[in-house]
């Protein structure tokens, strides 16, 4: 019988509720000797452009590739509810699927059920901490999840006859950024309150950031709680009070009920239990983690910490507690391999103690002494355990920022080859491969594969049905094992996806490596691009002039003017390939040596100074995501047009959308509903006019407000005119720019080439640009 094969849904791995239920699943499934292929896509219905293509990785998985599907629900939905979610996933209904986190119909799941603890968590802060003004930071308005645990909330507040005020309670992603945003709307209402329930952790800890930054103080001012349990909870300032989700238990529980429907078992649906931990962020004293008044086992152990427990237990109770330490340290060893939480075990101890009843006074040292050795034991392996991580950890973000580095100035195929493979080696990643979608419906090529010994340019023209993932010659090897599938994506469009082993020691580097690669892989089939349209049009002007000397006709005139527009082919392709160059080294280089010297300090600060070592880390990370986005700035001028069902307002919309991610300057779009140009190559011209003309405002005008008007009228004999403008209120164009600048000529030969009329007027009040054709 041939191994299952799992595959995994998760929206991201730089999540850490994500990141950890996608750890238990891929350890329960080694542990089975299964293999599976975790496909990263992005939230459904994602109005970011990046986002929403990204999620061509689901659609890559069929019955072809995969023998069950595992679904991380409560994230990839984020926007999207259990009706919209059910229509989604039927597209894999002839395959055996979970749901993890939200009941769909057709599928089988594992949830939680918060209801107990959510009400516990409230009434305690209404009873303990007398708390009585209350502001929420919700979740999406049509999560399933989040919907109910604020009906939980709001059930629980009634029966104490206490409300909301609608003014403070704010929406939020499920995300840190969203949280921050949430609690500063809150602070702008000028409204009193003194508890903040947050739907999730990661909303908490924005809210924790922001208020600390208005110096609130958390929990005399204000108490601060959250949801999930995830190990960051445990290092807030203060610690985070949360609901506990089982999330190990969840990931088990959902590979082990995929392996009975693949072998013909029906549908089930679990339902776990959580827990609330209560720290210093709702106001209740520094917890003892040696605390004697624990008795039972925690919903949150897994079933071989349950075993552990149970026979430490039985050994105390023979009064045989040879080997306890030993075999302690090999249970914090499988927590580790599970969770990584290995402080747990000051709980797991305590209940140990209470489950054994000493017989004498002589037994009852005995009991205390080995309890006593196994806390100092336990202390040690976290110590260890926490120190191991921060090493591995520093190790990867230098690595990174080396692999960056070289990818950032990576435009041939074959130096793209060489510096990936290169880069990932120090990952330890040894396979891999590059796909490229193609332009045949359903097919792709292959342009990487790491296990060359050199580029092999022949091989990476084979094409084949990207529902096999990979060429069919790859299927032995490439089903054994665990895989990670990552889109390869820039803005809305897909590039492709890149295939590599899991093993990672931080998930989230899977998803900097993806932004990177996506960006070097654009550049390169860019650069590829344009020297192609170069060299045809080389190859044009040559046969043309070929064609005039056989001809004789106007000779001198005709042979003059192909020369000039050889000329200024090949000037406007120096140009643009100078400009890449220069802002790279310029640019990108100089925000890479930054990070470079921020990680220096990281590492000189490690053993000394954990908190800047937090800071200088985190630093880091938002330097890269800079880097990446810095990078597709550079080549998005150069995009084309994609050919799809997009109106051109929407066009110029997703333009404005993607441009306001790096820039604060108010851009509004005014489109007449009729405006639409027809022809294609027309359409083009005209968005790439505009297109320039926006790019000249936000960066050179110090406009603080962009028009962008896309007009239709009729006269009165029936002819339809269509004019597209882009005004500003900057300071005009600079004396010295002349009207042969290259990008003026650009917009004056694609007017031309879109039989319109060009009108540009610029003076210190602002500039305007428009274009006039007739429909």
């Amino acid at each position: 019988m041939n191994k299952k094969r799992i595959g995994i849904f998760t929206a991201s791995l730089d999540d850490e509720y994500q990141s950890t239920l996608w750890s238990a699943i891929s350890h329960a499934i080694a542990k089975r000797g299964f293999s599976s292929i975790s496909f990263l896509g992005s939230v459904l219905g994602s109005p970011v452009a990046s986002e929403a293509s990204s999620n061509i990785a689901y659609r890559l998985a069929n019955d072809q590739n995969i023998d069950g599907l595992i679904i991380i629900s409560s994230s990839v939905a984020t926007f999207l509810n259990s009706k919209d979610l059910r229509e989604y996933f039927s597209a894999w209904a002839n395959i055996p699927r979970v749901s993890i986190g939200m009941k769909l119909p057709g599928m089988s799941d594992v949830t939680v059920d918060s209801e107990p603890s959510v009400s516990e968590l409230v009434q305690h802060l209404y009873t303990v901490h007398n708390r009585r003004k209350f502001a929420m930071i919700d979740g999406p308005p049509i999560h399933d999840e989040a919907i109910n645990r604020k009906q939980t909330v709001f059930d629980t507040l009634t029966k104490l006859g206490i409300s909301i005020d609608p003014r403070l309670r704010v929406h939020g992603r499920f995300t840190l950024d969203s949280g921050e945003r949430a609690m500063e709307a809150i602070l702008a209402t000028g409204l009193s309150f003194d508890t903040v329930i947050c739907l999730n952790d990661r909303m908490a800890q924005g809210a924790l950031n922001v208020l600390a930054k208005h110096s609130i103080n958390v929990p005399d001012d204000v108490s601060v709680v959250g949801f999930d349990g995830i190990e960051a909870s445990r290092y807030t300032q203060p610690p985070l009070t949360t609901v506990i989700q089982p999330m190990h238990n969840l990931g088990t529980n959902a590979v082990a009920i995929l392996e009975r429907m693949i072998d013909g078992g029906a549908e089930e649906h679990v339902v776990l239990s959580s827990s609330v931990t209560y720290r210093e962020s709702c106001g209740c004293a520094p917890t003892f983690r040696f605390d004697s008044s624990i008795t039972q086992i925690p919903s949150y152990a897994t079933q071989a910490e349950e075993r552990t427990i149970n026979e430490f237990a039985h050994l105390l109770k023979m009064k045989n507690p040879k080997g306890l330490i030993a075999q302690l340290n090999r249970a914090i060893d499988t927590t580790i391999a599970e969770s990584g939480v290995v402080e747990r075990w000051h709980v797991y101890l305590a209940v140990i103690e209470n489950l054994v009843e000493a017989e004498d006074e002589k037994h009852r040292t005995m009991i205390s002494d080995v309890i006593a050795s196994a806390r100092v034991f336990v202390g040690e392996r976290s110590s260890r355990y926490q120190a191991s991580k921060r090493v591995a950890l520093q190790s990867s973000f230098e690595t990174l920022r080396t692999v960056s580095a070289m990818l950032a100035g990576t435009f041939e195929l074959e130096a793209l080859f060489a510096n990936l493979k290169q880069g990932l080696a120090l990952f330890g990643i040894t396979e891999g491969y590059l796909i490229e979608f193609t332009q045949r419906e359903g097919s792709a090529r292959l342009l990487i594969d790491l296990s060359w010994e050199s580029f092999e340019k022949e091989s990476s023209t084979l094409e084949f049905e990207y529902a096999h993932l990979l060429p069919e010659v790859y299927k032995p090897s490439f089903h054994k094992g665990r895989w990670i599938l990552m889109p390869l994506v820039h803005g809305s469009e897909p590039l492709g996806y890149l295939i590599v082993p899991s093993g990672m020691v931080s998930p989230a580097l899977y998803a900097v490596l993806q932004e990177q690669i996506s960006s070097s892989l654009k550049g390169t089939l860019l650069l590829e691009q344009i020297k192609s349209h170069e060299q045809t049009l080389i190859e044009q002007v040559a046969l043309r002039t070929k064609d005039l000397i056989r001809t004789n006709k106007n000779l001198s005139n005709e042979i003059k003017r192909r020369i000039e527009l050889e000329e200024e082919v090949m000037e406007i392709s120096a140009k643009t390939m100078e400009r890449i160059g220069q802002e790279l080294h310029d640019d990108l280089a100089q925000h890479l040596l930054g990070i470079s010297l921020i990680a220096a300090s990281a590492r000189k600060s490690i053993n000394s100074d954990n908190g800047k070592l937090d800071s200088s880390l985190e630093q880091i990370s938002r330097l890269l995501a800079e880097s990446i986005t810095k990078l597709k700035t550079i080549s998005r001028g150069l995009l084309p047009l994609e050919k799809d069902e997009k109106t051109f307002a929407k066009r110029i919309e997703a333009l404005v959308a993607d441009t306001q991610r790096y820039v604060k300057i108010d851009i509004t779009v005014d489109a007449d509903p009729d405006f639409e140009i027809a022809d294609g190559d027309r359409a083009l011209h005209v968005f790439r006019i505009i297109q320039e003309a926006l790019t000249n405002a936000v960066k050179h005008s110090k406009s603080k407000s962009v028009l962008i008007k896309l007009e239709r009228n009729e006269d009165e004999a029936g002819q339809v005119h269509l004019q597209a403008s882009i005004e500003d209120n900057g300071v005009g164009f600079a004396k010295n720019i002349r009207k042969s600048a290259l990008g003026l000529r650009i917009m004056r030969n694609r007017a031309s080439m879109a039989d319109a009329i060009l009108d540009i007027q610029s003076s210190p009040e602002g500039t305007r640009v428009s274009v006039r054709l007739e429909e």
